[in-house]
């Protein structure tokens, strides 16, 4: 019945979210009836071109889904919720990365009477207008897909190219390869074992503060990160031991990033500068440059994706599916299978 899997996913993306699983439910056991009668009638269990048969008669995924949400004027119901997705797909991966990290600034880095800080806080000032602009014509294009739709626009599907049913226990192999890569080559800078090229005649090194109490600890997340990801890439499923481990290093990271932020607040730099040609005030506006960028990426970055971490890692700890197949902290690998398996 994998086809009929395939086939409720893509019914199940259209569908309203307080009524999904009852209604995935009604139509499980429809499309099963139906399967049961015809293989009873033939007396033999039915090929994929037969299911794929029933599920073409049973209607396109989206028009079946269609008849269960409310009615729509604009833009109407057979294109709304693909109109609603790209908004949606819009706003998550550029507007809404955009008006954190404006927010930021202006909060945290506008107090500075810098030229260069208001410069950058000037552009992003223009969120809301390109925001307005896109919504409009996002909306107006859709609206005129709606109106002068094709006929027969839904009539070409076939169910044999439905995706398969994606398993959100699962670890992709070459996530984990990545994650390992990505966490090794942190540690090693970290760790002191090579530089990335610098600029000659600016010498950047971490603050005394950072190296004294930061030091063991950052070093200990990062490689313990390492570690997890290397035995995923041969051991591709989630057990609870491991993502106990992995939510202890995610509380360890929330942690770490709470005093770092801490450290800024209060006027404390994350770096120190030595540059003879540049004056004192030069050096504190690059430290204070450094420090702030650092800060915007902690906020938006880190300190999410650790917290986010930390919940679906807990829920996997206890025995529990995750709220959404969403990746780990840093969008490397997905964290998944088999809790019942051991370490």
């Amino acid at each position: 019945m994998d086809l009929v899997d395939r086939y409720l996913q893509a019914v199940k993306f259209g569908l309203p979210k307080k009524q999904k699983q009852d209604i995935l439910a009604e139509l499980s056991d429809d499309l099963h009836s139906q399967i049961q009668e015809q293989e009873a009638m033939l007396g033999r269990s039915l090929n994929q071109d037969e299911i794929a048969a029933i599920l073409k008669k049973f209607g396109p995924p989206m028009q079946v889904a269609l008849r269960y949400q409310p009615q729509r004027y604009l833009i109407g119901p057979q294109v709304f919720p693909i109109y609603l997705f790209v908004l949606k797909l819009v706003w998550l991966c550029f507007f809404g990365p955009w008006f954190v990290i404006g927010v930021a600034l202006d909060i945290f880095v506008a107090a500075n009477h810098s030229g260069h800080y208001r410069a950058l806080t000037t552009v992003l000032d223009r969120f809301w207008l390109a925001a307005l602009i896109n919504l409009i014509v996002v909306t107006i294009v859709f609206a005129l897909i709606d109106r002068y739709q094709p006929d027969g626009i839904w009539q070409n599907w076939n169910p044999l190219k439905l995706p398969q049913v994606r398993d959100v226990n699962r670890i992709p192999r070459s996530s984990s390869i990545s994650e390992l890569a990505w966490y090794g080559m942190i540690s090693l800078w970290w760790a002191g074992a090579f530089h990335f090229p610098s600029i000659p005649g600016l010498k950047i090194q971490p603050a005394p503060v950072i190296s004294r109490f930061f030091f063991w600890p950052i070093l200990l997340l990062v490689v313990g990160h390492a570690a997890i990801a290397a035995v995923n890439a041969f051991r591709s499923w989630w057990t609870r031991k491991r993502a106990f481990l992995r939510a202890a290093l995610d509380a360890l990271g929330l942690v770490l990033v709470g005093a770092l932020l801490t450290i800024c607040f209060t006027g404390g730099s994350f770096v120190t500068t030595n540059a003879p040609q540049l004056s004192m005030d030069d050096i504190l506006a690059t430290q204070k440059w450094f420090t702030w960028g650092w800060v915007v990426m902690l906020l938006f970055w880190c300190e999410i994706g650790y917290f986010v971490g930390l919940v679906q890692d807990a829920r996997r700890a206890m025995g529990l599916q995750p709220l959404s197949p969403w990746p780990g902290p840093f969008g490397c690998g997905s964290r998944s299978h088999a809790m019942g398996r051991q370490l």
